[in-house]
C-alpha cells in the first residue's frame, strides 16, 4: 500500500477491529491492511471470534505483530532510542496512577465545595485546609508529567522521519500526547479554580475577623502605649525620689499590666502565618498564570487580590506592633530580635516570594509548559503596584 493510500486510511482501533472480526468473513479478515492494526492485538480476541474465522484472524495477528515489530526497529533507526520512549510514553499519558489519584481527589474537593454551596455541609476550613494540602503535594508530580508529556511531543516533531510509511506511528504518537496534555492542562485548570474559590472564602473570614477585632485591638494598643510612658517615667523618677520602694512598686504594677495587656492583644490577634501568605500567593499566582483557569475566574481574582492584599497589609503591620513593644518594654519575655527578624514590609515579602517562584521555574515555568517567564515578571510587577494602591488606601 502506497504512502498516500496509507494516509487516507483510518487507522483500525481495537474496538472497530473486534467488531470486524465478528462480522466479516475469513478471507476479507486476512486481507486487513495491517499497517492500520493496533500494536498490540490482545490474545483474547481469538477466542471471541467465531470459530470458523479464528485461523484467519491467529494469521492476521502474527502478520501485524511482524509488520509492527519491523517498523519499530525502523523507527528506532530514523528517530533514535530518546524519540522511541517519548512514542512509548503517548500509549499511557494522561492515565498514570498520579493523573488518576489527583483526578479522584479533585472529584472529593468538588464534592465538599458542593455540600458547602448547598448548605449541607458547614465551611469547614481545616477539612478543606488539609483537603487542599494532599493536592497540592500531588501538584508537583501532575506539574512533571505535564512538562515530561509537552517533551514527548515536542522531541516526536523535531523528530519526525522523512520517510513517509514511518510517519503514520509518530504522528498517531503526538495526537495522544496533545490529548494527554489537554486533558492534564484541564484538570489544573479545575483546580485552580476550585482552590481559588476556596482560598477567597477563606481569607474573606479572617479579614472578616481582623475588621471585628479592630477596635479592641487599637483600644488596647493606646493603653500599652501610655503604660510604657508612665513606666519609662518611674525610671527616671526612680534615680531622684526618696521613695524608691513605692516607686519600684508602681513600676512593678505597671509591668504587670503591660504584660497582661500584651497577652490580650495577642490573643486578640487573627492568626495569619508566612506559610498562609504563600499559600494564598501561589493560589493566586497559579490561577492567573493558567490561560483556562484565568479567562473563568477573572472577577474572582480581583476579589482574592483585594482580600490577600488586607491580609499582607495587616500581617506586616502586627509584626511591626509586635516588634515595637517588644523594644518599648525589653521584660516581656520575647527574643527581641527573633520578633524583629519577622518584620517583613509587605513589598518585601512579594518580591521575596516571586524571587523563590524564580528558582523553581526550570521545575514548572518554560515555553514548553505554555507559561512565558515574561508572564511571572509582568504579574510580578501588576501585584507590587496594586499593592501600593491597597497600602495608601489602608493607610
Amino acid at each position: 500500500m502506497s504512502a498516500t493510500s496509507q494516509r487516507g486510511t483510518p487507522a483500525i482501533t481495537l474496538e472497530v477491529l473486534r467488531k470486524l472480526v465478528q462480522d466479516l468473513p475469513p478471507a476479507e479478515i486476512a486481507r486487513l491492511p495491517v499497517e492500520k492494526l493496533p500494536d498490540h492485538i490482545p490474545e483474547d480476541l481469538v477466542e471471541e471470534a467465531p470459530y470458523y474465522s479464528r485461523n484467519a484472524i491467529e494469521g492476521l495477528i502474527m502478520e501485524a505483530n511482524a509488520y509492527h515489530l519491523s517498523l519499530r526497529v525502523r523507527l528506532q533507526e530514523a528517530i533514535g532510542d530518546d524519540a522511541i520512549t517519548a512514542l512509548d510514553r503517548s500509549r499511557h499519558a494522561g492515565t498514570t496512577a498520579n493523573i488518576r489519584v489527583f483526578r479522584n481527589k479533585l472529584l472529593e474537593l468538588i464534592s465538599l465545595r458542593q455540600d458547602i454551596a448547598r448548605g449541607e455541609r458547614r465551611a469547614d476550613f481545616v477539612l478543606l485546609g488539609a483537603n487542599i494540602k494532599r493536592m497540592n503535594d500531588l501538584l508537583i508530580d501532575v506539574r512533571a508529567e505535564l512538562i515530561e508529556t509537552i517533551r514527548a511531543r515536542e522531541l516526536l516533531r523535531e523528530r519526525m522521519p522523512r520517510d513517509e510509511r514511518l510517519q503514520p506511528p509518530v504522528r498517531q504518537a503526538c495526537d495522544r500526547l496533545d490529548h494527554a496534555i489537554n486533558g492534564i492542562n484541564q484538570l489544573l485548570g479545575q483546580f485552580f479554580t476550585l482552590r481559588l474559590q476556596l482560598t477567597r472564602l477563606e481569607m474573606s473570614r479572617k479579614r472578616a475577623l481582623v475588621e471585628s477585632l479592630q477596635e479592641k485591638r487599637e483600644t488596647i494598643r493606646l493603653e500599652l502605649q501610655q503604660l510604657s510612658k508612665e513606666l519609662q517615667a518611674t525610671g527616671g523618677l526612680l534615680q531622684r525620689t526618696l521613695q524608691r520602694r513605692k516607686t519600684q512598686e508602681q513600676q512593678s504594677e505597671l509591668q504587670t499590666r503591660i504584660i497582661q495587656l500584651a497577652a490580650e492583644l495577642k490573643s486578640a490577634d487573627v492568626p495569619i502565618s508566612e506559610t498562609d501568605l504563600t499559600n494564598w500567593l501561589d493560589t493566586i499566582v497559579d490561577a492567573s498564570l493558567h490561560p483556562q483557569a484565568r479567562e473563568f475566574v477573572r472577577e474572582l481574582l480581583s476579589q482574592a487580590r483585594t482580600a490577600l492584599y488586607y491580609l499582607l497589609n495587616q500581617y506586616c503591620m502586627m509584626q511591626e506592633h509586635s516588634a515595637r513593644q517588644i523594644a518599648s518594654n525589653p521584660f516581656l519575655q520575647v527574643d527581641p530580635q527573633g520578633a524583629i527578624r519577622y518584620v517583613l514590609k509587605s513589598e518585601e515579602f512579594i518580591l521575596l516570594y516571586f524571587a523563590r517562584k524564580r528558582e523553581q521555574a526550570t521545575a514548572w515555568l518554560s515555553n514548553a509548559a505554555l507559561i512565558r517567564m515574561e508572564d511571572l515578571d509582568e504579574l510580578e510587577k501588576d501585584l507590587v503596584q496594586a499593592l501600593r494602591r491597597s497600602a495608601r488606601l489602608i493607610g
